[in-house]
């Protein structure tokens, strides 16, 4: 008996196996996670003009491709705005 996955099912599965592998520093990290966040946001490009020319055949996939997309660009504008309030911080440190 063979058992097959849903597509969401499937990236939960290469999310957990991108982040089992190990980076080097923090500067690793954050270019995977950019990297991640622009095919993400690939992902949903493709999935909105499958929408707009009609080829839909799980609506459910496109709006969690579109959901998945947004709340990653998301994070990544938080993290960018925290890290130029740490900069910004430091810069007003007085030595």
């Amino acid at each position: 008996m063979k058992i097959q996955l849903n597509p969401l099912t499937k990236s939960i599965l290469d999310i957990k196996e991108k982040h089992n592998q190990k980076a080097n520093g923090f500067k690793d990290l954050l270019e995977n996670f950019i990297k991640d966040v622009n095919s993400d946001l690939k992902e949903s490009r493709k999935a909105e003009e499958n929408l707009i020319s009609g080829n839909v055949q799980n609506i459910e996939e496109i709006m969690y491709k579109i959901e998945k997309a947004d709340l990653s660009l998301r994070l990544l504008v938080e993290i960018r705005n925290k890290a130029l309030e740490s900069y910004q911080e430091i810069m007003r440190m007085q030595v």
